[in-house]
């Protein structure tokens, strides 16, 4: 049997040896065309099994979605020899294979030479701290793709029990390399190049580069999901993951709630099945998070099938009791945005008594969330700022105390929950005050009761909100976790790429906080939107969208 290429999809095509570099092969580069890959190991087995058989090649179609051209001359696709071992591969591989027809070939993304862009080194411990892109250096996709993991992907961390942030992603991105599975690349290389566009100058064709591939993924992902009876797999969530990150930071949300509602609909999908393995579990827990802050932040219903989904989780991990919180925290908003319409309407008298039973039940969810965080996994260390010593320009925008947290995720982990919070009471607030306009509120003799509740949820807001400002200092890279402060008086030394997902981390949190119907003092809303600057210019949110992301 003759030997299996390794080689790229579209060296194979044009039959010319491939280097087999990755990501990338050179030739591919020097051809000035985007290399979309290699095979998979499924392909390689199957190609060997039905070797036994006779067939003596195997076909792949390369398919990016929409908009693709017809193949120049050369990039004719492999024909099976014989017409009934092509329909046994075609059955067989799951329409993996094409008839003898020419071949769709993927748009080239143009190798920029002219402007040269310059992006940081992904390799910085060169002492070249540049890399201009030309067929001598390093292909621009793989520094831009480099960079932006550097700076977005968080590993599992054994010390610190933390489970790590798109820690699989790096390896998807090179899996994806096969037929029908572009729709991750494509949106990892649009996220990617939108990162290194905003330090580039403004007629640079970055900019048409991130549309492209943009519009590409958003294709490819519709394709892929459209196949008939086929249970979405962990590239495509990850892909609707990546898409969801890169409309917040660079397009601000064009499309708010769609990616919820196709995350929702792919959990769905998913089923139980999507826990069996960590990287189902780890991809889970990604869109869930996500889910759960739309549906928090914008007055969502909670997915119905969430319960049975988290019912199959043991709540002994953190982990899993921090999203069964947030959706009952989830459940009782809705309940009482239900119970505050009413009040509005027709203010009945059993209206009124509901307010005071949903009071309850959120003080009794709001106390035992608060009481079990007190673990190991959930330790952190306080301490002043004064204690500090660096940078005392630096350390003067902090806040008054500075937690020290294990790493950044332990830290947004408690924002995450500390945000689900303020949201409820906030929501706890509408019905008090709703209940005060009511008429048969102040007939019951009940109006006293309403003021202590109300000096009780806005202190337990404020207290949420100082806790949360006191994790900046760490999750912007400013400090570390013994308390060291990281950024010299020069401002030159300190941790970059740090910053970036401890801003990501950090926006939903400063978002709710510095929102003008927050209930924080008028002290911390103005800190919170000096650290929201910071989380602008750190994530590329400001250099893409202007004002947009002041929102």
């Amino acid at each position: 049997m003759p030997r299996v290429s390794h080689g790229c999809l579209r060296c194979r095509q044009r039959r010319v040896k491939c280097d087999e570099g990755r990501p990338s092969c050179m030739r591919c580069i020097t051809r000035d065309e985007l290399c979309i890959g290699y095979r998979d190991e499924f392909d390689l087995v199957f190609r060997h099994e039905t070797g036994r058989s006779g067939v003596s090649s195997f076909v792949t179609n390369a398919k990016a979605g929409t908009g693709t051209t017809k193949s120049t001359s050369g990039d004719s696709e492999h024909t099976a020899s014989d017409s009934e071992n092509a329909t046994r591969i075609r059955t067989r591989a799951r329409s993996r294979s094409v008839d003898s027809s020419p071949a769709v070939s993927t748009p080239r993304l143009q190798t920029v030479r002219n402007p040269p862009v310059n992006v940081t080194s992904a390799i910085p411990w060169l002492k070249t701290s540049t890399t201009t892109t030309s067929s001598r250096w390093s292909p621009l996709e793989e520094t831009a793709v480099s960079n932006f993991f550097a700076k977005y992907v968080m590993y599992p961390c054994t010390t610190s029990s933390s489970p790590g942030f798109l820690e699989h992603l790096p390896c998807l991105f090179n899996e994806v390399n096969v037929d029908s599975r572009y729709a991750l690349r494509w949106a990892v290389q649009a996220a990617a190049f939108a990162d290194i566009a905003r330090d580039q100058p403004s007629d640079s064709v970055l900019g048409q580069q991130v549309l492209e591939c943009y519009g590409r993924a958003l294709s490819a992902l519709s394709q892929s999901l459209s196949e008939k009876g086929k249970v979405p797999d962990d590239c495509d969530l990850m892909t609707v993951v990546v898409l969801d990150i890169f409309e917040t930071l660079f397009m601000g949300g064009a499309h708010r709630g769609a990616h919820a509602q196709g995350m929702a609909h792919i959990l769905r999908l998913r089923g139980h099945e999507q826990f069996n393995s960590p990287r189902g579990w780890s991809l889970f827990r990604l869109a869930h998070h996500r889910l759960q802050k739309e549906q928090l932040t914008f007055q969502l219903s909670p997915m119905p099938e969430a319960d049975a989904l988290l019912d199959q989780l043991d709540d002994n991990f953190s982990y899993m009791r921090l999203e069964k919180d947030a959706l009952q925290i989830s459940r009782l908003c809705q309940r009482a945005r239900n119970l505050t319409q009413r009040l509005s309407t027709d203010g009945d008298g059993m209206a009124v008594q509901e307010v005071f039973d949903i009071i309850r039940e959120m003080h009794m969810l709001d106390k035992a969330a608060a009481s079990w965080r007190t673990g190991p996994q959930w330790s952190f260390r306080t301490i002043k700022r004064s204690e500090l010593m660096g940078n005392d320009g630096l350390i003067a925008t902090f806040a008054e105390t500075i937690q020290l947290h294990p790493d950044v995720w332990n830290a947004y982990e408690w924002n995450y929950h500390r945000t689900a919070r303020i949201l409820m009471h906030e929501q706890l607030l509408s019905c008090l005050h709703r209940a005060a306009a009511s008429a048969d509120l102040h007939d019951t003799g009940d109006a006293a009761l309403l003021s202590p509740l109300e000096v009780e949820s806005m202190t337990i807001i404020r207290s949420l909100a100082d806790k949360i400002l006191a994790t900046v200092p760490q999750s912007l890279g400013d400090v570390d976790s013994e308390g060291r402060v990281l950024v010299s008086n020069d401002g030159v030394s300190g941790p970059p790429r740090s910053r970036a997902i401890g801003a990501y981390l950090l926006l939903w949190p400063i978002k709710i906080t510095k929102s003008p119907q927050s209930s924080v003092s008028d002290e911390q809303r103005a800190l919170a939107a000096q650290v929201f600057e910071r989380i602008r210019e750190y994530t590329g949110m400001k250099a893409h969208l202007g004002r947009l992301s002041e929102i």
